[in-house]
């Protein structure tokens, strides 16, 4: 059986670039995976992102795109596609991301690479969680494109919780937005 993972990208930091990491915690939270998968929270990672493409033999890359087009729209591309879309690489990670991309070749191995990008609608604002085009039908369809991914590998899941969005990035940073949760970081 392959060695399989789903990465999460993004800055958390910075509203919807964090959408990636957001699909991964949302999965571990409430899914069940068989055979086991990785779910990998790489934020903004950069060059330790080349270790999962030739340790694994799929990867599936949960990022934001920067592509002329509505936000909120989902891209299933691979590898390749990504390399041929000039206009991909607007942000830090972005760049990190197709670099690892076609260096990782070059050690001789590359795992079969799916990438579900988000056009997202507000990367510049310092705020955590998504923003309303994102939260909903955008989300819930790369979640659902990373669910098929998977499911095409052979791998069955079954939904274990019903935590929702913010429910899971409260417990995992201690707001969304403007709720809080009761974390460590709200604790004083």
């Amino acid at each position: 059986m392959d060695k399989i993972c789903v990465v999460g990208v993004g800055n958390v930091l910075f509203k919807d670039e964090g959408v990636g990491v957001y699909l991964v915690k949302y999965l571990e939270a409430n899914y069940q995976f068989e055979p086991k998968i990785d779910l990998i929270d790489a934020g903004t990672l950069g060059f330790g992102l080349m270790r999962y493409l030739y340790e694994y033999d799929f990867v599936i890359i949960a990022d934001t795109i920067s592509i002329n087009d509505k936000p909120g729209s989902v891209y299933r591309l691979t590898d390749k596609d990504i390399s041929d879309i000039g206009s991909y690489h607007q942000t830090a990670h972005e760049v990190e991301v197709l670099q690892m991309l076609q260096i990782t070749p070059l050690t001789g191995k590359m795992a079969d690479v799916v990438i579900i990008g988000i056009v997202p609608e507000d990367i510049s604002e310092t705020k955590i969680g998504l923003s309303k085009t994102l939260e909903g039908t955008s989300f819930d369809t790369a979640l659902n494109q990373i669910l098929n991914e998977l499911k095409l590998k052979g791998v069955r899941f079954k939904k274990i919780g019903n935590r929702s969005l913010k429910e899971v990035v409260i417990d995992f940073l201690g707001s969304y937005g403007d709720e809080t949760g009761d974390s460590i970081w709200n604790k004083g």
